[in-house]
């Protein structure tokens, strides 16, 4: 009888695997919900980009220091 109760508790089936499996699912489950909103932003950032040449300009300016004829880029050191 001892063995079947040390089985349900501790077995690969067991209570405390079962706990585990909870405590895991909840991590994933969390970290699903921080790449859905990640990816919500991503996408409203391409939105932007695609409905606005600007922020074309706006992200080449910044990101690799390019600008339109004629125009001046300021860096500040922080």
């Amino acid at each position: 009888m001892m063995v079947v109760v040390l089985m349900a508790v501790f077995g690969d089936h067991g209570l405390v695997r079962r706990h585990e499996l909870k405590l895991e699912t909840s991590i994933v489950e969390t970290k699903i919900q921080e790449l859905s909103r990640e990816n919500s932003e991503i996408r409203r950032s391409l939105r932007v980009l695609d409905d606005h040449p600007v922020g074309i300009q706006r992200l080449a300016a910044h990101q690799l220091r390019h600008a339109p004829e004629n125009s001046t880029i300021y860096l500040f050191e922080q």
